[in-house]
């Protein structure tokens, strides 16, 4: 039986905030009414994050402005998280006259049955990355996302640390090591497999990479029991794929930004 619909809500709502604190890499800020995480020495709004938001009419503005003074001091742009749930129902007006602006309009979609036959480019090769991997991991997700290096050192070294977390690898018939990277995890105690953060490098897209990679995920999502799988789609480019293979939409999710990145 696939998981309930509740539960795929929230693995997608909350997916970006199931890492756990590492000493002077990545915190876990206590704002009140929504979930966050930081990094110390990074100005990017995936390191410095908040969502999942149960704010109310009468609180809204004070934790926004909260939010924007302890990342403004840090001089750090700051991402939010926008979810289905989120509350109040005008944060998306709140957040626009405090200075917020959306810049990535997403699907939240779920595939239930593992078990479908996705086809794959035969010249593409995907495999799970081990601790060997490190420097290729890292160089793609600084070169092929792109983040900034350190913020991907931070990023290889939190998948591992989740239930079912890791990186996997693509590799292109003809080309040397690998052109493109993805993770996937599962949240703890959870029948579904979250999949995250697929880069391809540019001149290999097109190729049906990123395709070969949802497949090995959901094929190793399988054998790990799992029995369901969802991701967080771009709508100018990964969400329309998913689509054909097989994944439905179950909820928007926009994510907003503060400051310089």
């Amino acid at each position: 039986m696939a998981a309930s619909t509740t539960a795929i809500l929230h693995a997608l709502e909350n997916s970006m905030f199931e890492f756990e604190a590492m000493p002077g890499q990545w915190e876990l800020p206590n704002f009140p009414g929504v979930r966050a995480h930081a990094t110390p020495h990074i100005s990017h709004p995936f390191g410095n994050m908040v969502g999942v938001s149960t704010l109310t009419q009468e609180n809204a503005d004070a934790v926004i402005a909260q939010v924007q003074d302890f990342f403004g001091k840090r001089r750090h742009a700051v991402g939010w998280w926008l979810n289905p749930s989120s509350t109040p129902l005008d944060l998306v007006s709140r957040l626009e006259v405090a200075g917020f602006r959306r810049v990535i309009q997403q699907a939240g979609l779920v595939l239930t049955d593992l078990q479908r036959d996705i086809r794959r480019n035969p010249s593409v090769t995907v495999r799970r990355a081990t601790s060997a991997d490190r420097c290729d991991v890292l160089r793609l997700y600084t070169t092929a996302y792109p983040l900034p290096e350190q913020l991907s050192a931070v990023f290889c070294d939190l998948f591992t640390k989740l239930d079912c977390g890791s990186h996997y690898l693509a590799f292109l018939d003809g080309v040397e090591g690998p052109v493109s990277v993805s993770s996937m995890f599962s949240p703890r105690g959870s029948t579904i497999a979250v999949l995250q953060g697929a880069a391809t490098l540019s001149e290999y897209r097109g190729h049906g990479i990123y395709t070969s990679m949802v497949a090995a995920r959901v094929a190793a999502a399988r054998a790990m029991g799992k029995d369901s799988a969802v991701l967080q789609g771009d709508r100018m480019t990964s969400a329309p794929i998913a689509a054909k293979l097989g994944f439905e939409e179950v909820c928007s999710i926009d994510f907003y930004i503060w400051g310089d990145a």
